[in-house]
């Protein structure tokens, strides 16, 4: 029997995209969800000060792009300096828990293991520009992994996957497409739709939606995408809200990726959509 999980949101300013605190049942630590803009009110929120993680993020093209990963034993206080030196971020999730749960060493593991798994992950551009030196202890090691599922849960309930994707192009449950010769691969879950590395990037036709055009280039100045002779590939997954987003970013143009993505003859929307 599937194991049920219950989470309660706190809209702190009453909209669905501003403050919020999400906890779960019997868990000694909350995860705060605070847009750039409102990291001041945000600091009268009951806990916000206490130790933990956190994820700087950007997704302001409508999807996660980059991520920078650190810790904190001051809670949003730590947010004040990333403010003024990191310009890349417009969102911070917090995951926070009072001292006793989140000793210094137990921060200090889950700060390395969180970067490790967004390293084999390669989901996003991470902005770590080294891998903290810190030895988990193995006494530590299960609490450690058990905290990191709990934000990867929360995470993903956010939108943002953090576990690796399936990766190749050979995958029994993925996608491909082939438009003008051009060869890319993806996975579909339900509820977004993920494009695999090894996937070719037309640029010969831009995107009619500009801010994919420029999540293209913003990859390809990063090394996510990278020139092999005359053609574009990708090098990390890239995590789209939509099939046709996804068949956007490759394709160019504006496309039906219901029909784009397809498996054995049979399209996205044969499998998904239409009932046999």
């Amino acid at each position: 029997m599937t194991r049920m999980e219950l989470m309660q949101i706190i809209f702190h300013d009453g909209k669905p995209d501003g403050i919020r605190t999400c906890m779960r049942r019997l868990s000694p630590m909350k995860a705060y969800v605070i847009p750039r803009p409102c990291l001041t009110e945000a600091k009268n929120i009951t806990g916000i000060n206490n130790p933990g993680i956190y994820f700087l993020i950007n997704d302001e093209g409508g999807t996660l792009t980059e991520i920078y990963i650190g810790q904190t034993r001051k809670g949003i206080d730590r947010m004040n300096d990333h403010k003024s030196h990191k310009g890349f971020w417009n969102k911070a999730v917090l995951f926070l828990g009072d001292a006793e749960h989140f000793s210094l060493n137990i921060i200090s593991g889950l700060e390395k293991y969180a970067i490790q798994k967004a390293l084999e992950a390669n989901r996003y551009t991470l902005f770590n520009k080294i891998d903290p030196q810190y030895q988990i202890a193995e006494y530590d090691m299960p609490l450690i992994i058990s905290i990191y599922e709990e934000i990867e849960f929360i995470m993903a309930t956010l939108g943002y996957k953090m576990n690796q994707a399936v990766s190749g192009p050979s995958m029994n449950d993925g996608f491909r497409t082939s438009r003008r010769g051009i060869v890319a691969f993806g996975v579909y879950n339900g509820e977004s739709f993920d494009v695999l590395p090894e996937s070719e990037i037309d640029y010969t036709r831009p995107v009619n939606l500009e801010s994919y055009n420029q999540l293209r280039a913003n990859l390809y100045a990063d090394g996510s995408i990278v020139k092999k002779g005359d053609k574009y590939y990708l090098t990390k997954v890239v995590s789209f809200k939509s099939p046709s987003g996804a068949s956007d970013f490759v394709l160019g143009g504006s496309t039906n990726g219901w029909m784009e993505w397809k498996r054995d003859g049979k399209t996205l929307n044969d499998i998904f959509r239409t009932k046999q």
